[in-house]
């Protein structure tokens, strides 16, 4: 083991000197950990002790437990024969003796909640800083905190300031009297300063604020209190501990000057060593060397040391490479990863100074399966996981309006794999298996795009009268519906309290089974833990029991899980890849570095300026500076190249719109000082191979029936004409079931408004035929009151129908007042056509026959050929009979559909299956002569009169004999099992769902 050879001598306790702390400092080149860790092992031995480490950064905090456990002396006393206990800043404060006699310390959340209650009783503050929203205002909270804490930690470093121990013991009241006279006399010195300095608007609210966030249950005094505490300790105690400090990296001024206080008390009782690091030797830039500002020799003197270091560092172990696009370098940067796994390298970095790149690369080094353990230590966002995602979309439904969530969000929700569906329904999971899918399907074919009404429609299927069309959904369907709407339905009210909405969301959580499933997944876990800073016991007259709105609530909420990152769970595995910023690679070891984002316009990266604080303001309070992150980015980077074996530098050279980019100043200048060190390029992406071949024409789409393939034995209407529209259609849609995924469409969906007039229809014939059977003479044929009374029925039963439409999606409501326009004229046609003699006799049937036809092998099967006929009437005069079909279009529409019947022979098919010998129709001996299409979107410009609905097919007895022998053909053709090729007109192909499987266009 190398012992610095420069590490102090403690003087004995009586000696001159022994009440000051020792200072020492540390090169942080590759040995600076032995380095470190010699000196730690020393003060033992010197001391006898075991001593205290506190790091002012927890980045190094396991490299310098490892390193002190490899570098172990191997003789050493039993008593400090155990690890020299090593803690980052924050932990040791935590830890701080009799800490829970100190005041309790306000949460993120509750001081979030005391300034957002002040920016809610001033309005006009959220309008100075322009933040109107929820989002915005929450935003503007953690600002105002974050600023006021800076503000503390400013005026409690003064050295007049500085908090003594209570004596006689640390009692809450004790220290809650100090702190008040504490804090008052340091507002009162600091704050006519601070107003002298700043006098503008912000800064006096800021500053306002300041004033009423300051006691003692704010988390910098509760820093103070720590410390004194460990001086009160110290002086107790016989023997003190030895105190290391270790200063990784340049902190705040103001922070800075707590920590030596400390340590000049602490050295009274115990022995005290301050290590900082050692740059002389180890920047490679100037502004890595100055500690601030020097004069122009001192200046010219830092450049050459810089370039005498960077000589004496470079070996060929740093690579900079550069890559034209975002892609390439991704790749790069995953093949770099790969060549040092290769050569033996366990321990990598990937170093995010890009993170959208460094990401990428993560996904392409997913391909290493379990042999690469990747730890992502950037920040990751727990707002990113897919746990979130699962609590994002329940919160999604709970603030929907009264009428329902939209379909997306609700699907969104049942969706995700948190939601416990069994356990929600009490079902075996094998009874729920494709529950959520056959909701969905059900939701887009009715498209149902919103409003729990819409969606009860929809699991009711399609129906007429007593008829459905479609058969109801699974029950289980609508149970779960009803359990998911009772749950939401409990946050309806306008305001919440926090403590009730936090008891209320734990309840959701467990009641849908994500409370197991969360605690089961790393980040759900980590969810749960953020959600738990939301539970406060309920207190009168306390900042916890204030009322927000849902809203507010919502957005209070994302903003903790936005300010939380994920933290990857370990595991061990053949190599590990750390992904983290320049600043976690400080006194850390790494077998190879790669850093992705080493351009010019990423490195250096500096944050973002405190909202309230200008550059100068912050010089005078001491806050973190421009000069001082570049000057901190420069000693990272340079500690990170001297210290590394391997480093690989990547960048883009060129922006997306082909600019170039140049290699960051700092890269450049190193160049300059080693001309051997030279960019490598790389025009294309690792790992693509050129691969050449040749087209062939496609000269059309074709497919033979697979003889494993079972043809069907029935067909509707519908998938005839499919048939007839294209073979080659109907082979990939009806025969292997290849469908096209649908959506919820942004207009109104026309089939759904054709269904709801059709279902009016049916109910309000269904309705005249009954009270013409009791009550005939009141409403007879020809008369005014016939007319009155079918006009006010057939409006009262379309408002009674689409009323459940509507309140699913009020979109709807103008399709029913479309068709309200038409219902005179709709009134004209029916009165004349029962002038006609024509009396209407039922609809909404379920009608068939079997069409006999000769298969490949000779013998003679059956076709079930069946469908739903729209409307049947009779004739009074006559034993003949109609088959009528509404359709939602336009007269123009059906002359074309009339025009080519025998490639759509839906009525000719009715017409049929109602005289068939087996229909379950009362024809009573009459036979179908006319067939015809209604269109239910006449032009009624005029508005007087009936207008042209109706047009019939001609030639109705020769038309159907044509259209049986051609489904005859047809279907002995298809049970050939032929080539179906693919034919179809574009009219036809413009809607296909196969168009993508035909590739039509391409020949």
């Amino acid at each position: 083991m190398k012992t610095p050879a420069a590490f102090p001598t403690f003087p004995l306790r009586d000696a001159p000197g022994y009440g000051q702390p020792l200072a020492w400092s540390v090169p942080p080149d590759r040995n600076a950990l032995e380095t470190l860790s010699g000196a730690i092992w020393n003060v033992a031995k010197q001391t006898g002790q075991r001593p205290l480490v506190v790091l002012s950064t927890a980045g190094p905090l396991m490299a310098l437990r490892s390193s002190l456990e490899r570098h172990r002396p191997a003789k050493i006393p039993p008593q400090i024969a155990f690890l020299p206990e090593v803690m980052s800043l924050s932990d040791w404060l935590g830890s701080a003796p009799q800490s829970w006699t100190f005041p309790k310390v306000q949460t993120p959340i509750e001081r979030w909640l005391a300034v957002y209650a002040a920016l809610q009783a001033h309005p006009k503050l959220r309008a100075w800083f322009k933040a109107e929203s929820e989002a915005g205002a929450w935003g503007l909270a953690q600002a105002i905190i974050a600023a006021c804490d800076t503000l503390s930690s400013v005026v409690l470093s003064q050295p007049t300031l500085l908090l003594e121990p209570q004596q006689g013991g640390a009692s809450s009241d004790g220290w809650l009297s100090l702190l008040e006279k504490l804090l008052e006399e340091a507002i009162e010195e600091a704050y006519p300063a601070l107003a002298r300095k700043v006098v503008d608007r912000e800064a006096e609210v800021l500053l306002l604020f300041w004033r009423y966030l300051s006691d003692a249950g704010n988390p910098i005094v509760r820093k103070h209190l720590a410390l004194a505490a460990y001086q009160e300790a110290a002086k107790k105690a016989q023997h003190a501990r030895p105190f290391v400090w270790v200063q990784t990296a340049d902190g705040l001024a103001s922070e800075r000057a707590v920590m030596q206080r400390f340590m000049d008390e602490y050295a009274v009782h115990a022995p005290v060593v301050d290590i900082s690091l050692n740059w002389s030797d180890v920047g490679l830039w100037p502004e890595a060397l100055s500690a601030g500002e020097a004069e122009a020799g001192q200046v010219s003197q830092a450049k050459q040391d810089a370039i005498h270091n960077a000589k004496a560092a470079y070996r060929g172990q740093w690579r900079l490479l550069s890559a034209n696009r975002f892609e390439e370098l991704a790749w790069m940067a995953a093949k770099s990863v790969e060549e040092h796994i290769i050569s033996g390298k366990k321990n990598i970095a990937l170093v995010a100074q890009d993170r959208l790149a460094a990401r990428r690369t993560r996904a392409l080094l997913a391909r290493f399966g379990p042999a690469l353990a990747i730890r992502d230590e950037t920040g990751w966002k727990l707002s990113t996981t897919r746990a979130a995602a699962a609590l994002h979309s329940w919160l999604s439904l709970i603030r929907a309006p009264k009428e329902g969530p939209s379909a997306a969000d609700l699907l969104e929700f049942l969706q995700n794999p948190f939601v416990d569906i069994p356990a929600i329904l009490g079902k075996d999971p094998q009874d729920c298996n494709g529950l959520i899918a056959e909701l969905e399907d059900r939701l887009i074919a009715a498209q149902a795009h919103s409003g729990w009404e819409s969606f009860y429609i929809a699991m009711e299927g399609v129906r007429y009268g007593t008829v459905f069309r479609q058969a109801p959904a699974n029950p289980l369907l609508l149970e779960l519906l009803q359990f998911v709407r009772g749950r939401s339905v409990q946050w309806r009210s306008k305001n919440v309290d926090v403590s009730q909405a936090y008891q209320q969301l734990q309840g959701d959580i467990t009641a849908f089974g994500m409370a197991t499933t969360l605690a089961d997944d790393s980040a759900g876990k980590q969810l749960l833990d953020v959600l738990l800073t939301l539970e406060m016991p309920l207190q009168p007259n306390s900042i916890k029991s204030i009322q927000l709105r849902l809203s507010e609530w919502i957005s209070l909420l994302s903003s903790a899980i936005e300010e939380a990152s994920y933290q990857e769970d370990s595991k061990e595995a053949h190599a590990n890849l750390s992904i983290l910023p320049l600043s976690s690679t400080r006194l850390r070891e790494f077998d190879a570095v790669v850093m992705v984002g080493c351009d010019e316009n990423q490195l250096p990266a500096f944050s973002e300026p405190p909202l309230f604080f200008s550059e100068a303001l912050n010089r005078l309070l001491h806050g973190s500076t421009i000069e001082n992150e570049f000057k901190q980015q420069a000693r990272d980077l340079s500690q990170l190249l001297v210290s590394c074996p391997a480093v690989d530098l990547l960048w883009q050279s060129k922006s997306a719109n082909g600019e170039p980019i140049r290699a960051a100043a700092w890269i450049q200048r190193l160049q300059m000082a080693l001309p051997k060190w030279q960019t490598e390029t790389q025009t294309s992406c690792s790992g693509s191979v050129k691969r050449v071949g040749t087209s062939v024409r496609m000269d059309g789409a074709s497919a033979t029936p697979n003889a494993a393939l079972p043809l069907p034995l029935s067909m509707s209407p519908s998938s005839y004409r499919t048939l007839r529209d294209c073979p080659y259609r109907y082979y990939v849609r009806s025969l292997l079931g290849l469908r096209k995924q649908h959506g919820f469409d942004e207009g109104i969906d026309a089939s759904l408004a054709g269904q709801a007039i059709h279902a009016v229809l049916h109910q309000f014939f269904r309705a005249l035929k009954t009270h013409e059977q009791t009550n005939l003479s009141a409403i007879a044929y020809g008369s005014d009151k016939r007319r009155a009374w079918m006009t006010q029925h057939l409006n009262q039963t379309s408002e009674r129908i689409f009323a459940r439409f509507i309140e699913g999606d009020e979109r709807v409501l103008g399709v029913l007042r479309d068709w309200q326009k038409q219902i005179p004229s709709f009134i004209e046609w029916q009165l004349e056509r029962e002038s006609a003699g024509w009396r209407y006799l039922d609809g909404e049937l379920h009608v068939g026959f079997d069409l006999p036809f000769t298969a490949e092998d000779g013998g003679l099967r059956m076709m079930r050929i069946e469908g739903y006929v729209d409307r049947i009437d009779t004739h009074i005069d006559s034993a003949s009979a109609a088959v009528l079909d509404y359709k939602h279009q336009t007269v123009k529409k059906v002359r074309d559909r009339a025009a080519s019947v025998l490639d759509d022979p839906q009525l000719l098919i009715y017409a049929r299956a109602v005289t068939d010998a087996d229909s379950n129709v009362p024809m009573q001996g009459r036979t179908v002569t006319d067939a015809e299409w209604v269109a239910l979107k006449a032009d009624i410009k005029n508005r007087h009169g009936s207008a042209e609905r109706s047009v019939a097919v001609a030639d109705l007895a020769d038309t159907a004999l044509q259209s049986m022998a051609q489904i005859t053909e047809d279907v002995e053709l298809l049970w050939a099992r032929k080539t179906l090729n693919a034919f179809a007109p574009d009219s036809v192909c413009r809607y296909c769902e196969s168009r993508g499987i035909c590739r039509k266009g391409m020949w």
